[in-house]
């Protein structure tokens, strides 16, 4: 199986603003949970095969003394809210990381139920500064991949991810990132470093732009 386009996650300055805003254009939204010690939390909005994440700063004086809540606070103050980052998972993390030249991270996120969810990933913080590289992930327990909870139906009948646009420096500096193609459901637009400018959902109606 190849490497796919999975996640993207869209800062958002609130989480509950960001959770009726989604509603609104008939989205069904999780409680994702907060990463202990990283002073950041999230919303889930799962499509099986895909997941959008609404990600927000929850105790900036945590995430700043977090080397891995910082370079959040750092895409929130460049950046501003919106659009931020992308991610694949992949089927050799190990292999990935050799590759890119980052190590292998572990990763955990708390449920509001406590359940742990935890994940490894690579280049992550690569990704929030330069975002149109994007971050490579894998889960050990498919029972907790974000993508996928039995039972979610969106009320616009959205499926997944349809396609994200994506402005690059290069088309030759994405492909040696990515190790091979551009993965399906990615498009790339433009030309520049500022990464993921929008993405829509699949729908039987059409697309939907969700950021």
């Amino acid at each position: 199986m190849a490497d796919r386009f999975v996640q993207a996650i869209v800062l958002v300055p609130d989480l509950e603003s960001a959770r009726h805003r989604m509603e609104s254009i008939g989205l069904t939204v999780l409680e994702g949970g907060r990463h202990p010690g990283r002073g950041t939390a999230n919303l889930i909005v799962p499509f099986g095969a895909h997941y959008l994440e609404l990600l927000a700063v929850v105790d900036e004086s945590q995430a700043r003394s977090s080397p891995q809540g910082r370079p959040v606070v750092d895409a929130l103050s460049r950046r501003g809210p919106g659009l931020a980052r992308w991610s694949v998972e992949t089927t050799d993390i190990e292999a990935t990381a050799r590759r890119v030249g980052y190590p292998v991270e572990q990763r955990r996120r708390l449920l509001v139920d406590g359940t742990e969810v935890r994940w490894r990933a690579v280049a992550v913080d690569a990704s929030w500064h330069q975002p149109w590289r994007c971050a490579f992930m894998a889960w050990d327990d498919p029972d907790l991949h974000p993508a996928r909870a039995d039972g979610v139906v969106h009320a616009n009948g959205a499926t997944g991810f349809a396609r994200l646009d994506l402005d690059v420096p290069d088309a030759a500096s994405l492909s040696t990132w990515l190790g091979g193609d551009v993965p399906d459901g990615v498009t790339v637009c433009g030309q520049g470093d500022c990464g993921p400018t929008a993405l829509f959902l699949a729908s039987p109606s059409g697309e939907i732009l969700v950021a």
